[in-house]
């Protein structure tokens, strides 16, 4: 493997790079891109052709901005495109520079994001190396640079040969996550690992210039590192301490420029409306490559998780100067957040009846936060297609859906900038991976320089966002050695480090010294103990997935009481707008050869019918079978979340898996691959809803045992006490009154939760339902499969008129109606709906928005496919 440059970069923070001596010169036209050879048959019409690409980008966006390659996620034009990762690619730039370099003066070629293993030359000169997909890479261009024409060649091994090669030179250890895809060895190259293939995701191996890349001239010395760490917070005084590192050209430059005594660092505060309210400044000597400087704000205004607060951001700008000169070298500025996060995991004072282990909650600000959210993974195969707008909209749809914190998943990629910058602004919080997923990695050289780099790097760039709260080592790494294959297990009698001590050494090394304010875990799932069962209940977080894997239906959630349910989830298939677009025509049925393609969970698709088996009788009808799988997957997960938040203060959190897709795929999301919500993603916004009502067990139920005793839970995630009298009421399908047979005044403290007990001799027969009120809330408890309940045929009244942005679609129910849906991007791909999942009782009315600029049927927009509801599919 090539060498590592000694100096990873950061992406370059300079504002008003103008003002200054520091000149960024970004390199985003003129490249071409050309296929070098490899292990595969590179085709025809590619091979000897060169190509213009688009930095940042890939191979895979530039063939097709050339129209040389089939759409890879259309029905099974993937398998066709596997040679990709086992070619060569080299990517060519050509450009000028016109000014020979002054006195003083040195010039980068500075590289946010190199995918993956490349060598770099300019003008024919070895200018360096780099072999990690996640750190940012800086390069003296020195004595290869010239005045006029330049050539930059940037050659990129093809990445699948090269992991390959790894393997068998240092020795295969065990990797997980593929699905149905081929088994590549994701762990031997710092690469998305998911880029491989995942159990959500193709495999689609890429290689190019995926982040920015731009030339940087700089005189003297210029910021090299600003970390701003808030070191205490309250409502009297915040204190930022920013630490600043720079990096000083050679002694003998330096004497050629200026004043070599000493440098002026200043940083200034604004707070959100702009205004001034801190500065400090020092200087800093010859040689001295990092300096400390610390700001008072008097009654500051903190930032908070979305529904604990508001989220003001206040401005930091770091300039720094030459004294001899008067002369700006360099000035750096973000926008940062005051704010205190600490993880808390103590003992449990004594047993409780849900037994005795110790805590795993987030407090933010001395407070306690229930979190409430889901796992992010990339959010395209080829991550450089995602704009800031579109990062913008995701996070809005994650906090429209009453979330207050994502997981960044290590098996993805370290985010970019604008990703953290929608979730400072919206206030919701960061759980950090290290990018380190479902395998065991090498801890010799040259694999443990690469990861302590990439470490340093993503954690320095990373801290000026408060939303970033929880830095975690792995997901499921240490859980795997304890329960996985015979591989994983042997990996822990034996001699080789296969990763514990990234998770133990390395990364909490890292963050105590770079982001200290922020807290560190080791791994998803973990006990605390690298000795105890990663995967137990009471202790730390935990990961549920024999649900959705394991026999029986989701009230199999109900058998578990975790502390904080870090991953759990689902599946259900997209929208049928997504589907439409990859799918061929013919081949719309559940287990055809393509939307089996388009489902990477080995045997998902026949997974699938096995969990909707558990609530309904699958049919043979395509599009009646879509709209069953996609309530199977809202309902399971409502069943879930509402079960984790009714065990509150027990459980601090549920993260359901996963969010967001990066390609037209059936997988665990709430939002598919073209960013349109599923009927799990308006779920998901009741079930996180601030309050909530619902019915659950008294106490979990042990797998295989009947549900007897039922309670009313009511989680309060607001400040204010919640008071009311709770209704329970028992109803029959056919339409008759409910029976009232239990009201209570209840009063539920701020950010607690309350329960009534129903009577034990409660029964309930296949034609009964419950309902728990209480004010505008209601909960349902329904107590049989759909198959065996005898729904009425279901009676509605529907007015569709126009509205200034589409259609109000009114329903007035006859009968009771069970999960109705409708589904208008059947008739126009973008058109939004604004509720899913409605269930009235006879003689309820609601109203759903319908936003669409085209003309649509009244008739189609009231008829199956497009409105749904499970009436149709009982006994």
């Amino acid at each position: 493997m090539p060498t590592m440059p000694p100096s990873p970069a950061l992406p370059s923070n300079s504002a008003d790079a103008e003002q200054t001596l520091l000149v960024k010169s970004p390199l985003t036209r003129n490249w071409t891109v050309q296929a070098l050879g490899g292990e595969a048959l590179i085709p025809d019409e590619i091979s000897d052709q060169r190509f213009e690409a688009t930095v940042p980008g890939c191979v895979h966006t530039d063939l097709l901005r050339a129209n040389v390659l089939e759409d890879p996620i259309h029905d099974r034009n993937e398998t066709k495109q596997a040679w990709i990762g086992k070619t060569a690619w080299r990517y060519t730039h050509r450009f000028t520079h016109v000014n020979p370099p002054a006195p003083g003066t040195r010039c980068d070629l500075v590289c946010e994001g190199l995918d993956t293993v490349a060598e770099l030359k300019l003008n024919g000169r070895v200018i360096g190396h780099a072999e990690n997909m996640h750190l940012g890479y800086r390069f003296d261009l020195a004595d290869a640079l010239q005045v006029g024409d330049n050539l930059l060649t940037i050659d990129f091994a093809a990445p699948l040969s090269h992991a390959m090669a790894v393997e068998r030179e240092f020795g295969p250890m065990p990797h997980e996550g593929h699905g149905s895809n081929p088994q590549h060895p994701h762990n031997m190259i710092r690469k998305m690992a998911c880029n491989f293939g995942w159990d959500w995701g193709p495999a689609f191996i890429t290689s190019g210039v995926w982040r920015p890349i731009y030339l940087e001239e700089w005189t003297y010395a210029r910021l090299d590192q600003v970390r701003p760490q808030v070191t205490r917070v309250d409502a009297d005084l915040a204190r930022v301490e920013v630490i600043v590192r720079l990096e000083m050209a050679e002694s003998s430059v330096r004497h050629a420029y200026g004043n070599t005594e000493s440098l002026t660092i200043r940083a200034t505060l604004f707070d959100p409306d702009g205004a001034h309210v801190a500065e400090a400044s020092l200087s800093a000597a010859a040689g001295d490559d990092e300096a400390t400087l610390a700001l008072d704000v008097t009654r500051p205004k903190r930032w908070w998780p979305v529904g604990y607060g508001s989220q003001p951001l206040y401005t930091l700008r770091v300039e720094l100067f030459d004294p001899g000169t008067d002369q700006t070298l360099d000035r750096w500025q973000r926008r940062i957040g005051l704010r205190a996060a600490r993880l808390v995991t103590d003992a449990d004072p004594e047993s409780t009846p849900l037994g005795q282990g110790s805590t795993f909650h987030l407090e933010i600000n001395g407070k306690r936060v229930y979190c409430k959210g889901a796992n992010w993974i990339p959010d395209d195969c080829f991550p450089s297609r995602v704009t800031p707008a579109r990062y913008r909209s995701q996070v809005q749809r994650a906090r429209d859906a009453n979330m207050n914190m994502l997981r960044v998943w290590g098996g993805g990629i370290y985010e970019d900038r604008a990703f953290y910058e929608a979730c400072d602004e919206l206030g919701v919080m960061v759980w950090q991976d290290f990018m380190m997923a479902c395998a065991c990695y090498h801890e010799v050289e040259p694999f443990f320089s690469l990861i302590e780099a990439e470490a340093h790097d993503n954690v320095a760039r990373l801290t000026p966002h408060p939303s970033v709260v929880l830095w975690n080592g792995c997901n499921e790494n240490i859980w795997g050695v304890y329960e996985w294959g015979e591989d994983w297990r042997a990996m822990r009698e034996s001699e080789r480090g296969w990763g514990l001590k990234y998770y133990l050494d390395v990364f909490p090394r890292v963050v105590a010294q770079l982001d200290p304010v922020t807290p560190y875990w080791p791994a998803s799932p973990y006990a605390g103990d690298p000795d105890v069962f990663p995967n137990v209940e009471e202790h730390g977080n935990c990961h549920i997935w024999d649900v959705w894997n394991g026999q029986g239906d989701a009230r199999n959630y109900l058998n578990h009481a975790p502390r904080f349910a870090s991953e759990f989830g689902f599946h259900g298939p997209p929208t049928f707008a997504t589907l439409e677009r990859v799918i061929p025509h013919e081949q719309r049925r559940f287990d055809s050869p393509s939307m089996v393609h388009h489902n990477r969970h080995a045997g998902g698709q026949a997974l699938a019918n096995e969990r909707m088996a558990d609530y309904f009788v699958p049919p043979d009808d395509f599009d009646d079978w879509l709209f069953l799988a996609q309530v199977v997957q809202a309902r399971s997960l409502a069943l879930g979340v509402e079960w984790f938040r009714a065990l509150s203060p027990w459980n601090s959190g549920a993260l359901f898996w996963q969010f967001n897709d990066c390609w037209p795929v059936a997988s665990w999301s709430a939002v598919d691959g073209n960013q349109r919500p599923k009927p799990l993603w308006y779920a998901a916004r009741n079930f996180f809803a601030d309050r909530l009502i619902t019915i659950r067990p008294d106490q979990p139920i042990a797998k295989g045992d009947p549900i007897e005793h039922l309670a009313v839970y009511l989680h309060n995630d607001t400040d204010t006490a919640w008071s009311g009298e709770v209704h329970v009421a028992s109803h029959a399908l056919n339409g008759h009154e409910g029976e009232s047979f239990l009201t209570t005044r209840i009063n539920v403290g701020p950010r607690e939760t309350g329960r009534v007990q129903l009577p034990f001799d409660l029964q309930l027969a296949q034609d009964r339902f419950l309902t728990a009120s209480i004010g505008s809330e209601r909960a349902f408890w329904w107590p049989h499969p759909d198959r065996v309940m005898p729904y009425p045929d279901a009676e509605l009244d529907v007015d569709v008129k126009r509205s200034p942005n589409g259609y109000a679609l009114t329903v007035l129910a006859r009968t009771v109606v069970r999960d109705l849906c409708v589904f208008p991007d059947r008739l126009d791909p973008n058109a939004q709906i604004s509720d899913q999942l409605l269930t009235l009782l006879p003689g309820e009315r609601a109203t759903l928005m319908i936003r669409t600029d085209r003309a649509l049927s009244p008739r189609a927009l009231t008829s199956p496919p497009v409105l749904q509801c499970v009436n149709a599919f009982g006994l």
